[in-house]
This record gives structure tokens, sequence and C-alpha cells, in this order.
């Protein structure tokens, strides 16, 4: 084989060789945190709403007002869940029904707040020849908070003369997401439940546990230590008195003496 044959099947093995993968990555236009948030918070909310004083009836249920809330579907399928759970009968038709249970929402929604000490990111150097156009942000620690809140509640009336029968109090839940750096190390995470904080969206590292040596314990701090014979207590001898009236009769015994009758 000449030279230029052997110099074009090294570089063909090389190109064979060396190669890429590549992953596509995308984001849900909601994040996974914010849905999870404002579910929770419905969730706490709605189980907070006691429908027993419906329980056994004939309701239709009414979402009209509620169609155009954040999460809708998950929201009127939780309430209805919650109504069925208690035992009402949810009908399909109005017409069928004795009472009309109808859902409000006050409120279905997050709020997000940053604290930051430090140095913010700037574009101070826009503009002037040799910085650069913008500044990163420097800071010393970093806190970002998103609190997902529900306000719900529910009332009965009668479908025939409309008259009001029953009301819950409109019920509040709220859950919080933290996101925490400090000096430039982070984010230590908590996602608005009670599993615990997360390193950068995954679980801390767990310390290697180990082994303690054996140590040897004293004989008299041991629990399994041998017990103490009970001591014996032994036999008195009779009073004088049935001794003097002959109804009681020692045997001799070692170095007892014996009494005579």
């Amino acid at each position: 084989m000449n030279q230029p044959t052997q110099i074009v099947s090294l570089v063909f093995l090389a190109a064979c060789l060396g190669g890429c993968g590549t992953t596509r990555w995308s984001d849900t236009p909601r994040t996974a945190t914010e849905q999870r948030l404002i579910s929770n918070a419905i969730d706490e909310s709605v189980n907070s709403i006691d429908v027993s004083p419906l329980a056994h009836q004939k309701v239709f249920f009414d979402t009209s007002n509620i169609d155009d809330s954040v999460q809708q579907k998950y929201l009127i399928s939780s309430l209805k869940y919650h109504l069925l759970r208690n035992g009402c009968y949810v009908l399909e038709k109005k017409e069928e029904a004795d009472y009309v249970v109808e859902a409000r929402a006050g409120v279905i929604g997050t709020d997000h707040h940053d604290l930051l000490i430090g140095i913010p990111e700037s574009s101070l150097g826009a503009g002037i020849p040799g910085m650069p156009a913008s500044l990163p942000e420097m800071a010393l620690y970093k806190k970002t908070n998103q609190l997902g809140e529900a306000k719900i509640g529910l009332f009965a009336y009668h479908r025939t003369d409309g008259n009001l029968v029953w009301s819950s109090d409109t019920k509040i839940s709220n859950k919080l997401a933290k996101s925490v750096w400090a000096m430039g190390i982070g984010p230590m995470q908590r996602d608005g439940t009670d599993g615990p904080i997360r390193w950068a969206g995954e679980a801390p590292p767990q310390l290697p546990k180990l082994a303690m040596p054996a140590l040897s314990v004293p004989q008299f701090a041991r629990k399994d230590k041998p017990e103490t014979p009970e001591y014996e207590m032994p036999e008195l001898a009779p009073p004088p008195s049935e001794l003097d009236s002959g109804k009681v009769s020692i045997q001799p015994a070692g170095n007892e003496i014996p009494v005579l009758k």
C-alpha cells in the first residue's frame, strides 16, 4: 500500500472514531415549580372546605365563574372530587338536581421576590471604550422566593327558588419555594413541599457512614451482667411462750442445744 493510500485510510479511520452527540433541551412555558406551587395550594385550600352538610344531596356543580382561572381543569376536577368523596351526588344535568353548588376563586397565581446583597448586573460599561458592554453580577448573598397562592370558596342554593342553603368561608392557602446562593455557591432549593433541601435541583450528597470501633464496657455498666442472688432469711425460733408450753419441739441441728420436755 502506497503512502497516499495510507494517509487517506488513517484520515477515514479518525473520522469514523471521532464524533459527537447532541440532546435537545426545551422548557415548558410554565415551569414545573410554578405548577407544583399552585396545585399544592389548590389541594390544601380545597381539602380545608367542609362540604359534609351537602352529603347525600343531588347537586349540580356550576364552574362558570372559575373557567378562566389558572390551572382551571385541575381546580374543577379537585373540587368535583372533593364533593364526590364527601358523599354528594354530582349530576350532569342541572334540572335533575335539588341544589346548585357554585365555585369561586379569588386568587390562583404566584408572586416572585428577589433579594441581592452585592453588586447587581449592570450595563454601565456600554459605550465606554475598553469596557465590557455589561458588568456581571457579583453577589455575596442572593435569595429568590416564589409564592403560590389559592383562595377558593363554595356556596349552594336551591335550584328552583334560589334560596341560599349553605356557604363555606373562602379558604386561603399558599406554598413557598426558595432558592439561596451564598458567596457564589448554589442554589440550595426548597421546592414548596415537605421534602429535603436540594442542591442545584438534586438531592444533597450523603456522607459515608463511618464504622465505630467496638468498645469494651466494664462489667458493672453492662446491661446483661449476672444478677446478684437473693439473700434468704433464716427461719426464726418460736417465741419462748410456745416453747415453755410444750407445743413445739426443736430438733437438734448442728451446734444447737436441744430443748428437753
